[in-house]
């Protein structure tokens, strides 16, 4: 976790205005960093997680860090991580970027000792909304809208039961539909008063609001 939270620090580009995002999910850790990989890195060597800086970026920053003893500097980042990754038994770590290099996705999929088919970990039940509860938001977004705009929006609802904070770019991205799209889907689930925007403008992302929450939780 460290090594990744270090990576991002040193190689995020800071043209971008946009902070490193650490998110914590039931079933992964994820920390983003804005700006990509370096573009002399190949989109398939980011995928299989074999990344060879052919350059460095923030290169004070990268002297900065290894005066505090948090990282080498030679390109030993990603390697640690999968090391680390497999000598705690945990399952290869994911790297995600997209073709224009506009975000850098570590994922750190959680320990199977803590999860399990039935929602148990550690003698904790973990609860889940039952499909009825779930039909029951379904049927509230149906009134109104379209076939085609009701699977749009019960896939955005699907995703947010997942990761909850995703912004509509991310939406977007997740689902391969347009931005506008997404834009138009989520503006009907708001109307509906199903999600709501919290946070900052650029940083913000999408929740279900509390009345839903709290249906959903009962």
């Amino acid at each position: 976790m460290e090594e990744t939270v270090v990576n991002s620090v040193y190689h995020r580009s800071y043209e971008i205005r946009e902070p490193v995002e650490i998110r914590i999910l039931p079933d992964a850790i994820e920390i983003i960093n804005y700006g990509g990989p370096d573009r002399s890195i190949k989109l398939e060597e980011v995928r299989k997680g074999i990344i060879r800086n052919r350059r460095y970026r923030n290169r004070r920053i990268g002297d900065f860090l290894k005066e505090l003893d948090m990282t080498e500097g030679r390109g030993t980042g990603i390697p640690i991580i999968r090391k680390e990754m497999a000598k705690n038994g945990s399952p290869e770590p994911c790297f995600e970027t997209d073709e224009n290099y506009n975000y850098f996705i570590v994922t750190l999929p959680i320990h199977p000792a803590f999860r399990s088919d039935e929602g148990v970990n550690e003698g904790v039940k973990i609860s889940q909304p039952s499909d009825n509860k779930i039909n029951t938001i379904y049927s509230l977004v149906r009134e109104g809208v379209n076939e085609g705009v009701n699977e749009g929006v019960s896939e955005i609802i699907d995703l947010i039961l997942k990761t909850t904070g995703l912004n509509a770019v991310e939406i977007a991205e997740r689902t391969g539909k347009s931005l506008a799209t997404i834009e138009r889907y989520l503006r009907i689930l708001r109307k509906k008063e199903i999600i709501e925007f919290r946070g900052a403008p650029k940083t913000g992302g999408y929740f279900f609001t509390s009345k839903v929450d709290e249906f959903l939780n009962k």
